[in-house]
């Protein structure tokens, strides 16, 4: 495994005439990614801001194609060889998670302890109405966590009410992150810092509508805005998460050598395909991001035949599903499969 880094990175610095850590960031092509969709991004907001109603899905998908593309490659300081841009850039656009909280949860948390009972806190989400691993204990709520109603309920409130909110707070609170990851105490700075965020947060994301009246005159009309763009731009987000670790393959797969570990906790969609790799930001390629979460996710389309083939070679599952629907439905499968109450022992 570290051959095959070392070597691909190796001679692409040599190539670019770069540091082989610089080899391993962002190339000229996946910042004009980033800038264009950055661009469309702010470029939509006048529209949006106008009540302008096709702007209601268009701005939360730039949005989400935005924060997949740059802002989580920078949380794994992989956007850039410059630490500084990779710890500052995330705070342009929080909108997924507070930057802070997101290093607990998913740098520290999810990646070191990948669907390991206890220690990933991505296991223990919404556990009243959602069980997707069998060391959390079944509620009757669970019993319908299957239908599709209930899934885009808890998708559609993942981002903006879970992570942003109610995680936030808890961890804030308790300094434990889903009780599972400790978190440093913060300054008294730091932490009026970070609930000015959050407040700020919740001001631009929710609040906005309800005091802009001249443009948004009526109750209703300020509730769906205040909504539906952060239900879509959840929905996206947990389109593209949920199918990489969720399934019946990846669940509950573990092993005692960290690698491989990672490889058979994780599964890829998509590969080879433009649309997968772009609005997913590259987590497409989950496989290899767990294995070399500090590389761009730029490089692991070619980093993942010799992934694969190492594989073979060691009798490794390499989980992969050819797109969306055949992710989905796995996943799907899973939580349905999870939501029934387990036989008595």
């Amino acid at each position: 495994m570290r051959t095959l880094v070392v070597d691909y990175f190796t001679a692409l610095a040599k190539k670019n005439g770069t540091s082989v850590l610089e080899a391993t960031k962002s190339t000229p092509k996946k910042w004009l990614v980033v800038f264009t969709f950055l661009t469309l991004f702010f470029a939509s907001l006048p529209s949006f801001v106008h009540g302008n109603p096709a702007f209601l899905v268009i701005t939360p998908v730039l949005a989400w194609l935005s924060i997949c593309n740059y802002w989580h490659d920078a949380m794994h300081f992989a956007l850039s060889s410059d630490w500084r841009i990779n710890a500052l850039s995330p705070y342009l656009l929080p909108l997924l998670s507070s930057p802070s909280m997101w290093y607990y949860q998913h740098v520290i948390g999810h990646h070191a302890y990948t669907n390991m009972a206890f220690k990933d806190p991505d296991l223990v989400h919404a556990v009243p109405l959602l069980r997707e691993h069998e060391s959390i204990r079944w509620r009757p709520a669970h019993a319908i966590q299957g239908r599709l109603a209930s899934i885009l309920f808890i998708w559609s409130v993942a981002s903006g009410i879970g992570l942003n909110l109610l995680n936030d707070i808890g961890a804030t609170v308790k300094m434990s992150y889903n009780n599972v990851v400790p978190c440093e105490r913060p300054s008294a700075l730091g932490l009026v810092a970070h609930l000015a965020g959050r407040v700020l947060y919740i001001y631009v994301s929710f609040a906005w509508p309800f005091f802009a009246t001249e443009l948004f005159p009526t109750w209703p009309k300020a509730i769906v805005w205040a909504m539906v763009p952060n239900a879509i731009f959840s929905i996206c987000f947990m389109l593209n998460t949920q199918i990489n670790h969720l399934t019946g393959d990846c669940a509950h797969a573990r092993d005692s050598n960290f690698f491989k570990h990672q490889m058979i906790t994780a599964q890829n969609f998509g590969n080879g395909n433009w649309f997968c790799f772009y609005f997913s930001g590259g987590l497409n390629y989950q496989i290899e991001h767990h294995l070399f979460p500090s590389v761009n996710h730029t490089h692991l389309p070619k980093l993942s035949a010799g992934v694969k083939k190492i594989c073979e070679k060691y009798d490794v599952p390499y989980n992969h599903a050819a797109g969306y629907k055949e992710a989905i439905v796995q996943h799907f499968a899973h939580t349905e499969e999870m939501g029934r109450k387990p036989a008595k022992r």
